[in-house]
Formats: structure tokens, C-alpha cells, sequence
């Protein structure tokens, strides 16, 4: 049976106002003057009964409402798939669309996609990363609500989910540590500034192994900064693991443990120790930071951290919703409502760890 095509009658008696009212709100034709309230109401009861207007938009006609963005950095790590799975499925299930813009870590990118939102008035926007326009995100942030999921403490004035990971670094650090290992490598990506959450990660690993004594003995390589532009590629932190791995062994032969700043850069550094003919974790263990599904199948069972990346998602879009309804309802405008939501991360220890063999 065929559904009854909503029409713009309908959403006029959803919102209590004519339908030629609904018509000129609907078609941006301000001439006759409306409350910002009426306008909303009308949008509202429009996006909730599905009303597609087929009228043509004009340039300074663009309605997104009912419509989230969401700016991602690259789809390289199956981290951000992940979250993106959260957003999405909460999105859709409170009737909302999901436009999505990859960024690709080029800053030109960040701002030309945040400019042209900006312009669009979306209902709300979620930002997966620490954007490097920070002046320009709060400045929309002031019409448009946004939530950020990022490091902690990156960023102020802003709604956030957010992750510790300085801890992250230290769960993985301290494992190895009570474990008995005491020469260990940490391989990663560009640690450019932008990049707070690897900083952090990597900051806790290093000062982790430096309070227990172990500071001339710990190793950080990362690729150089001018590299971070180029993670596009899907398989770039696998081999980031693979090739940096491959250098520290040869210089360092007598290493007992390397972790790598994600699980795909990890996951490059067990094919890469598999291919020199060292057995995991009989002699070096391998620790990755983020949990994904492939790290815990059979054959690569690897240690790693949680970072509860669709629950993640999921709360960064509830977060979203939250406020758009606060800006509907003029609640917003009182100063100080800031939300923050941490999730504490948790270590998953699995086959790739074990006990130095010299031990």
C-alpha cells in the first residue's frame, strides 16, 4: 500500500499556520515577516513529517535543517568508521540525514568544508578531530550547535566527547613495564601539533617507562610531520607499522616490546617482526592503542586499549541533539551550559603480550 505524499497542508496543521505561510517559510520568501519561532516550528514540523519541498532552492535559499555534518580526518583507520557507525545509526534513528566531509588532514580542506557549512546552516555539526581553525569553529559554534570528539582539554567553549589519551599511552606502557620489559619502542604517525591525541599518547608511554627509570631505554620514531597531510591512502598507518618497525629492529635487534600509536600502525609492526622470523610475543611483544574488531581475531589476538569508538559516536550525536532542542527552546543562551562526557580508557590484554624471554 502506498504511503500518502506529505504536503505542505499537512505541515501547516502540524504547525498551526497557513499553508501559504508554510509556503513562503519553507521557500525563504521573508517579504512578509516571521517570527524566528514560527520559522522554526515550521521547519520542525516539516522535517518530522518528511515534507520535501520541490520547489527549487535559491543561493541565498538553502534550508539543511533535519540535517547534521560530520567532518572526519581520512577513513585510513578504521577508528573513525567506527564512530561514524555511532553517529550515524543515533542520527537516523531521531530522523535526522548525516552529510559526511572528509578533510583528509589538509587544512585548506578543514576550512573550505567549515566555511561552506557555515553558509548551509545545518541543524548541528559533529567534528571527530581537534580542527585546526579553532577560532573558526567557536564562531559558528555561536549559531550552529557542535559537538567535538577529541583529546581532552583541547579545546575550551566547546561541547565534547572526550578521551584521555595520555592515559591510553600510560595503560600501554605499564602493562609492558610489570610485565618485565624494559627496551621497548613506540612507533607512530606524524606527531604534528594539531595531532593532540597521538602527542598525548605517545607522551604518556615515554614518561610512563621515565618515572619507573627506564628513560635511556624506551625509543619514539614517528614519520616526519610533512607526512600527516598525506593520510589518505587506506593503507598508510599499516605501513607507517611496517616500515618503521622494520628500521627500529634492525638498529635495536635486542628490543623486547614495541606498541604502536593505533592498532592498524601496530597490526604493520606484527607483519613486519612475522617477516624478520621473530615469534609474538615469545620474543617481542606487540601492543596496539584502539581496540578494533580485526585486532582480537584469531592469528593477530593483540593487546590493545579500548576506546568505545560507536559508543563514542553515539553520545557525540545524543550530545547534538541535546542541543539543538536546547536551541529551539532558547535554552542555549544561558552562558556556562557546557557538556563534556569522558570515557576512561580501558586495556585489553590479549596474546601479542607476554613475558621478555631473557627473563
Amino acid at each position: 500500500m502506498n504511503r500518502k505524499k506529505v504536503t505542505s497542508t499537512d505541515v501547516a496543521k502540524k504547525a498551526g499556520v497557513s499553508q501559504s505561510a508554510v509556503s513562503m517559510i519553507l521557500n525563504k520568501k521573508y517579504n512578509v515577516s516571521f517570527s524566528r519561532e514560527t520559522i522554526e516550528r515550521v521547519e520542525e514540523a516539516a522535517r518530522i513529517l518528511g515534507y520535501t519541498n520541490e520547489k527549487k532552492n535559491t543561493k541565498t535559499g538553502v534550508s539543511m535543517r533535519g540535517t547534521i555534518f560530520v567532518m572526519y580526518p581520512n577513513l585510513s583507520n578504521p577508528y573513525y568508521c567506527s564512530l561514524l557507525q555511532g553517529i550515524e545509526k543515533t542520527a537516523q534513528k531521531n530522523k535526522y540525514d548525516v552529510f559526511l566531509c572528509n578533510t583528509r588532514r589538509d587544512d585548506h580542506t578543514e576550512e573550505k568544508y567549515l566555511k561552506k557549512i557555515e553558509k548551509l546552516n545545518p541543524s548541528g555539526i559533529i567534528c571527530t578531530f581537534t580542527p585546526v581553525f579553532t577560532e573558526l569553529i567557536q564562531k559558528i559554534a555561536e549559531k550552529i550547535p557542535v559537538v567535538l570528539i577529541g583529546e581532552k582539554d583541547t579545546l575550551k567553549g566547546l561541547d565534547t566527547v572526550e578521551l584521555n589519551s595520555k592515559k591510553t599511552g600510560e595503560l600501554v606502557a605499564q602493562h609492558l613495564l610489570d610485565l618485565g620489559h624494559r627496551k621497548a619502542a613506540y612507533l607512530s604517525t606524524p606527531l604534528t601539533q594539531r595531532q593532540s591525541a597521538r602527542r598525548a599518547r605517545m607522551k604518556g608511554f615515554y614518561e610512563t617507562f621515565q618515572r619507573a627509570g627506564y628513560q635511556d631505554s624506551v625509543y619514539v620514531r614517528s614519520l616526519p610531520e610533512q607526512m600527516d597531510t598525506l593520510f589518505q591512502e587506506i593503507d598508510m598507518e599499516y605501513r607507517t607499522g611496517y616500515e618503521l618497525a622494520s628500521e627500529v629492529i634492525r638498529e635495536i635487534p635486542d628490543l623486547t616490546a614495541m606498541a604502536g600509536s593505533s592498532d592498524m600502525v601496530a597490526l604493520g609492526i606484527h607483519d613486519a617482526l612475522i617477516d624478520f622470523h621473530y615469534k609474538i610475543p615469545e620474543e617481542i611483544s606487540v601492543a596496539g592503542c584502539d581496540n578494533l574488531l580485526i585486532s582480537g581475531m584469531r592469528g593477530i589476538d593483540l593487546t590493545t586499549v579500548e576506546h568505545f569508538a560507536p559508543r563514542k559516536g553515539e553520545d557525540a550525536c545524543l550530545l547534538l541533539l541535546e542541543k539543538i532542542e536546547e536551541k529551539r527552546e532558547k535554552r542555549a543562551k544561558e552562558k556556562g551550559m557546557i557538556h563534556h562526557i569522558e570515557y576512561e580508557p580501558c586495556l585489553i590484554v590479549r596474546g601479542s603480550t607476554s613475558y621478555p624471554k631473557k627473563l
